[in-house]
């Protein structure tokens, strides 16, 4: 089972040899091919997932760079159904990788099978985790505001730049999915932005003032949308009156308080 186009005969050629070893369960293709945003030098990025008596037997080499056919090169991880089982219940920094990964070959289709069911998994941990993603927003929102308040710029700017972080997982989990790496962010935003109103480029514009300007009036304006945003979908924050003040705060043009 695959779900790669059959125009790049490099792969092919190559994943047509693994198909031969019995100890290959399936290989995925991740990175920049997989994304469409590869460059001509761009390395093919694959996860071979192995028996288990073969990924012991390469220990504690599990990662090596194969020239291919063309010249080119193939980085190849070596990975075991188990160790993926775990990452169906516990998602985190590697989450992505596998979400966004493509099929180049499933003797039997579970590893198909099991993508699945880590997108499933992982969509659900995302919208479950709203709230929490939520209250870190307005955390570092509040401690920017405060910073912002007292002139420090630095705790502004890297305050907001949290906050933008906490702002993806929000806006992401708001829609039961789980966010990409920040790299492929960009083209990821645009669904979100039809599914929540936001205007067509916005959240890309926000998340760049966030963490280059930090500007507090804009962060007060985005705050305020997201705020009636989330209360529209039954998400309430636990700040009750606290951010008020924070938010009734006025800055003039070059940032200072006034």
């Amino acid at each position: 089972m695959t779900d790669l186009q059959p125009n790049d005969p490099v792969l092919t050629s190559f994943v047509a040899a693994l198909k031969g070893d019995a100890d290959t369960l399936g290989v995925l293709l991740h990175g920049s091919l997989a994304s469409g945003q590869a460059r001509d030098d761009s390395d093919y990025d694959l996860i071979r997932i192995a028996t288990q008596e073969a990924y012991d037997a390469r220990e504690p080499g599990q990662h090596e760079r194969v020239s291919l056919d063309d010249g080119s090169v193939a980085d190849v991880f070596y990975q075991t159904p188990s160790r993926m089982a775990t990452y169906v219940s516990t998602p985190g920094w590697y989450t992505a990788t596998y979400l966004a990964a493509r099929v180049a070959f499933d003797r039997s289709g579970d590893i198909g099978a099991m993508l699945a069911r880590m997108r499933t998994e992982a969509d659900r941990i995302a919208h479950e985790n709203t709230a929490t993603a939520y209250d870190g927003y307005l955390n570092s929102f509040v401690r920017s505001m405060k910073s912002a308040r007292r002139g420090d710029r630095l705790g502004q700017q890297l305050h907001a730049a949290e906050s933008a972080i906490a702002l993806i997982r929000t806006l992401f989990g708001l829609e039961s999915t789980w966010p990409p790496y920040h790299d492929n962010l960009d083209p990821a935003l645009h669904g979100i932005e039809q599914a929540q109103g936001w205007p067509a480029g916005f959240l890309s514009m926000a998340l760049s003032r966030l963490v280059g300007d930090a500007d507090a009036s804009f962060q007060q304006q985005l705050e305020d949308r997201v705020e009636r945003l989330l209360s529209s979908r039954g998400v309430a924050h636990e700040w009750g009156d606290d951010l008020k003040p924070l938010k009734a705060l006025r800055f003039d043009i070059e940032g200072s308080l006034v």
